[in-house]
């Protein structure tokens, strides 16, 4: 006996329900699992900060009168290109995929703590967001030497509100001050924004763990300790995001569309390495730094970098004369740099570290000394 009619139209009808749930919940996750990779021929860096090959080691005592000019032995002629392929992508996309090996079960880990600061939007999207923050620590543990998987995981990072281009979360952790939040300074600390810093995300969560660990509560922090993941782990490390676009070059300051292009073939010959991107504020991690400047309203940013051995500064106010072993120097801006935009032209202090080494973290005690002058700095800052 052959089925009826009505029988054959009704199964269709749920055959069709189930399609369109399945191509939703797809459609959901892919936000977070673009495959996408960098094709770059050369072997990425040893994840063993201290290792020869991770070094990158400059001295402090020598520096370019440009840092556009590059560093000696700079690559100053490397195309960067994007691929797409069906069968690789991102580290990030294979742990989702994957994502029961690696990623703590939900019973033991802080899910409410973690999601509670995000703005309001489905259960299944907070827990896919969520765990591709997960993932990302798993990345950033096995690639830097000096940041364990624990030690990431142990911040409870959230998911920032964006993705990179490679569709990695920007991810933040703030630190909230006793009484009125309103009423206290607000800093805005940032690391990572050229991906082959590897020092100036790796302090980061020291600096993290140094102010969890203590009582201050007298500022409203929030860190964003990567800022270019893409950058950091998309093989070989680079300075550029995965379009090839230096984000320190890609801010929308004022002089951007005069000058930012002319600079960059005059200046620099065209170095990729500092290629400021085809119109201000073009990728997504800047557009990410700008609407935090704007939601968030810094009263002062802190943006670490390596490896000119130095303190820059641009803003309004008097600058610190010294952070740790870091002494002001300083270097002037350029059309898009976040110095340019945010000190300059929005009038908001802007102190750029650089510290010594790109790829060899400072001692404790330096790192320390560091955060202590910070410190000092803000709380006479804002006492003025």
């Amino acid at each position: 006996m052959y089925p009826s009619n009505r029988t054959i139209d009704e199964w269709l009808v749920t055959l069709n329900k189930r399609i369109l749930v399945a191509i939703a919940l797809l459609f959901l996750i892919s936000g977070c699992t673009q495959l996408s990779v960098i094709s770059d021929d050369s072997p990425g860096p040893s994840n063993t900060t201290g290792s020869a090959a991770d070094q990158q080691q400059v001295s402090g005592a020598v520096r370019p009168s440009d840092p556009d000019a590059g560093l000696p032995g700079e690559n100053q002629s490397r195309d960067i290109t994007v691929a797409v392929t069906e069968k690789e992508g991102s580290e990030l996309a294979t742990i989702l995929r994957d994502e029961s090996s690696v990623l703590p079960a939900r019973d033991s880990y802080d899910w409410e703590s973690t999601t509670a600061k995000v703005s309001p939007r489905s259960d299944i999207e907070n827990e896919t967001q969520q765990r591709s923050v997960l993932a990302l620590c798993t990345e950033i543990g096995n690639k830097l030497g000096s940041v364990s998987v624990a030690d990431c995981l142990a911040q409870n990072l959230v998911f920032g509100g964006a993705f990179t281009v490679q569709s990695r979360p920007i991810v933040i952790k703030d630190f909230l001050p006793e009484g009125d939040a309103s009423e206290k300074p607000r800093i805005l600390i940032m690391g990572g924004i050229h991906g082959d810093e590897y020092s100036s995300i790796s302090i980061m969560f020291k600096w993290m763990a140094l102010l969890a660990d203590s009582n201050n509560k007298d500022f409203h922090w929030r860190f964003a300790p990567t800022v270019n993941p893409d950058g950091l782990l998309d093989g070989q490390a680079i300075r550029q995001n995965a379009n090839g676009v230096d984000l320190n070059r890609n801010f929308p300051s004022d002089d951007w569309q005069d000058l930012a292009q002319y600079y960059w073939k005059n200046t620099t010959s065209g170095n990729p390495r500092r290629f400021p991107g085809d119109f201000p504020a073009s990728e997504p991690e800047v557009q990410w730094v700008v609407e935090q400047i704007n939601t968030f309203k810094p009263d002062v940013i802190v943006s670490v970098h390596a490896p000119y051995h130095l303190l820059d500064y641009d803003g309004p106010p008097e600058p610190p004369q010294k952070i740790g072993e870091l002494h002001l120097h300083l270097l002037g801006v350029y059309p898009g740099s976040l110095g340019n935009y945010a000190g300059i032209n929005l009038g908001i202090p802007v102190i750029t570290m650089e510290l010594p080494s790109a790829g060899i973290m400072p001692n404790n005690d330096q790192i320390l000394k560091m955060w202590n002058d910070l410190l000092e700095w803000l709380y006479e800052h804002h006492e003025s």
